[in-house]
């Protein structure tokens, strides 16, 4: 299982979850690290547990050799580098519905104190001053309430607000108009919503580029709303460009600001954002949206469960960099990734060489499945022991890519051979199978199909080449070729007793089921013999077996 290094404060049920379920993992808890103790130390640890506070850098991630999955418990992960950890196939999960009620309620409690001026009211009050008249509110009855972003945390505000009588109008390219008006909600244009509200809160996510988030609210977008609006923010830090807020407020053009996400954090004293945090008409909180008990406890053993759950061979269920995998879903894929996986591996040992192009096929009823996962597992497969990169669900296709392989997928929902069948079957840059490279029995076949299924939850290769079979791929395993005559087994089985090596399983394969074929090849025909041993054979044996030159092909692999 390795270590789990928890690099931010999260809740101690969180740690105490970890511990339970893994009771043999090494637990570090070690706060506050500068960014060059982290990378010192992280190659030690397969998992990493964050808050906001550590920044999880490319730099970082390069050193992580052993880091399996970076933890967020919380829902942003924008202090994560997200793509150098899918490059270096490193999960990252966060916990997106844990705290989505404790942001939502700060939400309206940061409305409620812009509205009646509380922090500044109970500064004065504390200051021995009784200034009634100066701290004049508004009620928030009636008044427009405009939602940047109705996504989770967005319709948990939406609610509240209807419950305090605020009309509410939204922005949301990603919401349909019917979802919106079963919550009561008008949804607009951004413009409309900015110079219709009395209220704007922002709830989206942090995204940069052409189309991003960054910014969104600027000086245009500030000038579109009334001079009396009111803006919030308890979403993430960079959506306001704060130089122009403070503009705006200084000029009277907006009314007030409630700030709990920042570009900087901690805040610097040399900045914009230092004015605008002292600014009378602005209320601070240090990043709380998610500083409830509860929520920490949600986020902390929610990110606990899903490290738990990779560590030993799982998936998670909120992973940020990997395709969405519903649990019954993913209980009936799993044994088929295990099988595409165990044949990928098997075809680099028996096949090695370049690979281009690979045709992958499934008939039955998992070609009704998303089959991205099972793609994952054959690349992971075919790759693993030929890149020097960690291959995983995260970055396998990323990876054939760079390695210029193509995988083309085939699904048919008609059985065949078996009621379920998964086929690899490598191309040649003609897009063709390519054939045998020598006569049958000749010993230097290639390999260029192989199929399997699973039977009672057991994967098993059922084609390897031309031959049929039964195998589970597991262990030690010998192939060898030979005519298809009385004896050959016996010969092989005195060799390995006389090696000490024990036979687990043997199969005797026949040549392909196509009459025209064996009726063409009656004379030269040959099976495929695999023979599952519990340790390795020594080379001496493997040359014994071949001495006589009728068992041929002879290659040991290990999956």
């Amino acid at each position: 299982m390795g270590k789990i290094l928890v690099a931010d404060r999260i809740a101690q049920e969180g740690i105490d979850l970890l511990h339970a379920q893994l009771p043999e993992t090494e637990i570090d808890v070690r706060t506050g690290l500068k960014p060059e103790q982290l990378q010192e130390i992280i190659g030690n640890y397969t998992a990493l547990i964050v808050r906001s506070e550590t920044q999880v850098t490319g730099n970082i991630l390069a050193a992580a050799r052993q880091l399996k999955i970076v933890g967020r418990a919380g829902v942003g992960v924008d202090n994560i580098d997200i793509d150098a950890a899918t490059r270096q196939g490193v999960m990252v999960v966060n916990s997106p519905t844990g705290n989505i009620v404790a942001a939502a309620e700060h939400t309206i409690a940061m409305l409620m104190a812009l509205a009646r001026h509380i922090p500044a009211a109970n500064s004065s009050i504390k200051s021995g001053k009784w200034e009634k008249s100066r701290f004049l509110g508004i009620e928030v009855r009636n008044k427009v309430l405009g939602i940047i972003g109705l996504g989770k945390v967005g319709t948990e505000v939406a609610r509240r607000a209807q419950g305090l009588e605020m009309q509410v109008i939204a922005f949301d390219p990603y919401v349909a108009p019917e979802q919106a008006r079963k919550l009561g909600v008008t949804m607009l244009s951004m413009e409309d919503v900015l110079q219709q509200a009395d209220f704007v809160t922002l709830h989206t996510s942090l995204t940069s580029g052409p189309n991003g988030t960054r910014g969104l609210i600027g000086s245009h977008e500030l000038s579109l709303m009334k001079p009396g609006a009111r803006l919030i923010n308890c979403a993430r830090g960079g959506l306001i460009d704060e130089e122009a807020l403070l503009n705006f407020l200084n000029e009277h053009r907006v009314a007030g600001a409630a700030l709990d996400v920042f570009s900087q954090e901690p805040v610097r004293d040399d900045t914009v954002l230092k004015q605008l945090l002292a600014h009378e008409r602005v209320i601070a909180t240090p990043h709380l949206g998610a500083s409830t008990e509860e929520a920490q406890v949600g986020v902390a053993t929610d990110v606990a469960e899903q490290i738990v759950s990779v560590l030993r061979g799982g998936f998670p269920r909120a992973a940020v960099n990997a395709p969405l995998i519903l649990p019954e879903t993913l209980k009936i894929l799993q044994p088929y990734m295990h099988l595409v996986e165990q044949m990928g591996r098997l075809y680099t040992q028996l096949q090695p060489g370049p690979l281009s192009k690979i045709e992958f096929s499934c008939s039955g009823e998992i070609a009704g499945y998303d089959l991205r996962p099972l793609q994952a597992a054959l690349i992971k497969g075919l790759l693993e022991s030929i890149s020097d990169a960690h291959v995983n669900m995260i970055n396998a296709q990323l990876l054939a890519k760079q390695w210029g392989l193509e995988i083309i997928e085939q699904k048919s929902p008609m059985p065949a051979e078996f009621a379920n069948l998964v086929t690899m079957r490598v191309l040649n840059a003609n897009g063709y199978t390519s054939s045998f490279a020598g006569k049958p029995g000749s010993g230097d076949e290639h390999v260029e199909v192989l199929s399997g299924t699973v039977m009672h939850g057991e994967p098993r290769v059922v084609q390897v080449g031309r031959y049929w079979t039964e195998l589970i791929p597991e262990g030690y395993i010998l192939f060898c070729r030979n005519p298809d005559q009385p004896g050959m087994i016996g010969r092989v089985g005195t060799v390995l007793g006389k090696a000490n090596v024990n036979i687990r399983h043997m199969d005797v394969g026949p040549s392909s089921r196509m009459p025209h074929y064996r009726e063409a090849h009656r004379s030269t025909d040959t099976a495929l013999m695999i023979i599952s041993v519990d340790e390795p054979i020594p080379d001496w044996a493997l040359e014994e077996i071949g001495a006589a030159g009728d068992i041929f092909g002879l290659t040991l692999v290990k999956l």
